[in-house]
């Protein structure tokens, strides 16, 4: 990378933008994906108790033995709970760990990362991590919510396109800082305030 190349990442304004915006959006998909991994698998298997306002898991035996046991690293032992019940594959576990060391990258040198920019390696990463992220969520929906809750499933119900309420999130996010679509969020935002305040 030349000097020039440097200095247009950083003193062009658009440029500038979207490097941010890329780093940002990196960061909170792979916070996101690590918090859902870890998070349901924890919830699906332990109790909570409040103590001083704040929820503290209670891990039981099937949580130590079923997760914690498979790795050191809780995101990893999830992860790997994952495969084990064929939500994910191999290949899955081993793009998170590429993804994980990507985030890493971008966290401890952010600034180099906005002076050299970001290739189009890190955008196909960064639309696998997305990828990985609804793959996990539509099994956690179809697989383990629905089943539990036991309710009949309605006529039409499109198992390859439910999603839950982060994922539309983070969806509407990617919307706005990449596609520049945020004027009819603007005006879903408008409606939401009329209706508050009636």
């Amino acid at each position: 990378m030349s000097d020039l190349d440097v200095w247009e990442n950083i003193l062009d304004e658009e440029r500038l933008k979207v490097n941010l915006n890329f780093a940002a959006a990196f960061v909170l998909h792979y916070e996101c994906l690590k918090d859902f991994v870890i998070s349901q698998i924890r919830d699906f298997y332990c109790g909570i108790k409040v103590v001083d306002g704040v929820n503290v898991y209670q891990e039981n035996l099937a949580y130590k033995k079923e997760v914690r046991e498979l790795d050191k690293k809780i995101d990893n032992a999830s992860l790997r709970w994952f495969v084990n019940s064929r939500a994910i594959t191999e290949d899955d576990y081993l793009l998170y760990q590429k993804i994980r060391q990507k985030r890493n990258e971008i966290v401890h040198r952010f600034y180099d990362n906005l002076c050299n920019g970001f290739t189009e390696d890190d955008a196909k990463l960064f639309a696998k991590l997305i990828e990985l992220y609804k793959k996990l969520d539509k099994w956690w929906i179809n697989e383990i919510e629905i089943p539990i809750a036991g309710d009949e499933i309605p006529d039409g119900y499109d198992s390859e396109g439910v999603c839950g309420g982060v994922s539309i999130t983070l969806d509407i996010i990617n919307d706005i800082i990449f596609s520049e679509n945020s004027d009819k969020y603007k005006a879903l935002l408008r409606k939401i305030r009329d209706i508050d305040n009636t």
